[in-house]
């Protein structure tokens, strides 16, 4: 937890506002809402850390790197693929149709079989409770 409390409150580089943890995941959110490739990700990060950023900065190698960063944060969430208009979630028992059942219309992009039409994010709440209340700071705000 020491190690995340410092990478989060770490400058970028010296002189900078922002730390690495808020860089990496404001990345990994322009990213993900663009679809950008995992190839892209990494020369993105490879760019900033070699020839934009000064000597010595505290960007991640790899998007790999952010994504391992992301992870040891225990703040998962579940992926869930919804219909365009909200029909349906196709979740439990309609985790496998390819079609909604209400409006008869494709769970995947046209031309796709994998890629949705819409994805809804849920984020647990017991694991990002647990997550808060692990760190001194926050846990005093939350009571």
């Amino acid at each position: 937890m020491e190690a995340l409390f410092s990478k989060a409150t770490t400058p970028l580089y010296k002189g900078c506002s922002i730390s690495m943890l808020s860089t990496t995941l404001l990345l990994l959110n322009l990213t993900n809402v663009h679809g950008v490739t995992h190839t892209f990700m990494g020369e993105l990060f490879s760019l900033l850390r070699k020839e934009l950023l000064p000597k010595n900065n505290k960007m991640l190698i790899s998007s790999y790197e952010a994504h391992k960063l992301i992870k040891s944060l225990s703040l998962t969430y579940d992926s869930i693929h919804a219909y365009a208009n909200g029909c349906v979630f196709f979740w439990k028992k309609y985790k496998h149709n390819h079609v909604c059942p209400k409006c008869n219309t494709s769970r995947f992009v046209e031309g796709s079989r994998v890629v949705p039409r819409k994805v809804l994010r849920h984020f647990p709440l017991i694991s990002w409770l647990i997550w808060m209340f692990r760190c001194k700071s926050l846990m005093k705000l939350m009571t």
